[in-house]
């Protein structure tokens, strides 16, 4: 039963499923309608003996891996601001060579996950170390389509690794390198021994300093332990390392350097937020309001598709992240290390647009731990009684 207070309710949700080990702790912050309702710091840092940091007291500044968040904030802000200076349009087909592994689709197809691509593919296993991102790209282009473009909806890393690429083309420059420039930079969040949102491009033997490591949360421990039935597939290219920790979780992305269209981002909960309400409200630098509204409100002519351009829209059946929570309206993702970020310019209540951020490291030690999947929906329950 929820008490009078709703603030209450959701410190202690959040506060026992850190007791219940669905992560070792987290950042959660909840905006309504011009105001911080919530912005609370859970649990540790980390647990697993082999992970630095262990029992650190997670702050409200920490920085997590932000894992598949980096397609909303960096690769599709990124591609609304091309498109709104006339870089190409939604119905541009997709360009060579990246065309091979998606013949006849276009960047909205791309967008909206229904261009053909397969969902993953292990590439880094293929690669065992990391290199130029072009070595992974290749192999992409050479990776068969899956299905005919715009016949189906199958969430794809690959057709935003094709994104964060063409971006680079389009740009003329490394993709953190223009992500830094046309938004942290801009909304004030490259900042700091450690960006308050960015990229962590690893440098060859030449690791972080211990003062940026001490502000970025450890995700996966590498412990053969851990794994009574074998060692899987991504432990080779992570060796000598014992925990992914400043280093992208992502095992495609680590292989490309740590850069990429699919994941790679950091950022701490504040950092997500500015994005999201200049999403929401206005002031993506360079995204004009007709643009910025098709990406957010166009939903996929795909089959039983949620998706939108770049953003996912919650389930009619009001199953998955955000339950009944939000207005059909919403938009949000999902990342796979135990983030989520959620807008609703029009939520049922009718008291405001609101925005719901959830960072953890639920892969914290390993990525088999899904007790997630039933947190989330109740975050976002919680999130709009506040």
């Amino acid at each position: 039963m929820t008490s009078r207070d709703p603030h209450h309710d959701l410190f202690t949700a959040l506060e026992d499923h850190v007791a219940r080990g669905t992560f070792p702790g987290c950042v959660a912050l909840v905006w309504r309608d011009g105001a911080v309702l919530y912005h609370e710091a859970h649990g540790h840092f980390a647990t697993h003996p082999d992970a630095p940091d262990r029992f650190r007291g997670v702050t409200r500044g920490a920085i997590y891996d932000l894992a598949s968040l980096t397609k909303v904030l960096a690769t599709t802000t990124l591609t609304a601001i091309a498109v709104s200076e006339g870089r190409l349009a939604l119905d541009t087909p997709v360009s060579a060579p990246w065309s091979q592994a998606c013949p006849g689709a276009t960047l909205q197809q791309l967008l909206a996950h229904s261009a053909g691509l397969a969902a993953h593919h292990e590439y880094f296993a293929e690669l065992g170390r990391r290199g130029p991102a072009e070595r992974v790209l290749e192999r992409v282009c050479a990776t068969p389509p899956a299905y005919p473009p715009g016949t189906r909806t199958i969430y794809s890393d690959l057709g935003f690794m094709i994104l964060g690429a063409w971006l680079e083309r389009l740009f003329d420059a490394p993709l953190d390198r223009t992500f830094a420039d046309r938004v942290a930079w801009p909304l004030g969040l490259d900042v700091g021994v450690v960006p308050r949102l960015g990229y962590h491009r690893i440098q060859g033997a030449r690791g972080p300093s211990s003062a940026q490591q001490g502000l970025v949360v450890p995700t996966e421990v590498y412990d053969p332990a851990l794994h009574p039935n074998g060692a899987p597939t991504w432990f080779a290219c992570r060796r000598p390392a014992t925990a992914a920790h400043y280093e992208v979780h992502d095992d495609n992305a680590f292989v490309m350097n740590g850069v990429a269209g699919h994941a790679g981002l950091f950022g701490d909960a504040e950092a997500v937020l500015e994005v999201a309400r200049a999403w929401l409200l206005g002031g993506v630098p360079g995204l004009e309001d007709r643009v910025r509204a098709a990406f957010m409100t166009h939903l996929s002519s795909a089959p039983g598709s949620t998706r939108r351009l770049g953003w996912d829209s919650p389930n009619p059946d009001g199953s998955g992240a955000t339950g009944t929570a939000f207005s059909s309206a919403a938009a949000g993702h999902l990342g796979y290390t135990g983030t989520s970020l959620w807008m609703d310019p029009t939520p049922p209540d009718g008291r405001g647009p609101v925005i719901a951020v959830l960072l953890s490291n639920r892969v914290h030690p390993t990525r088999d731990n899904t007790a997630i999947v039933q947190l989330r929906p109740a975050f976002h329950r919680a999130a709009v009684l506040l």
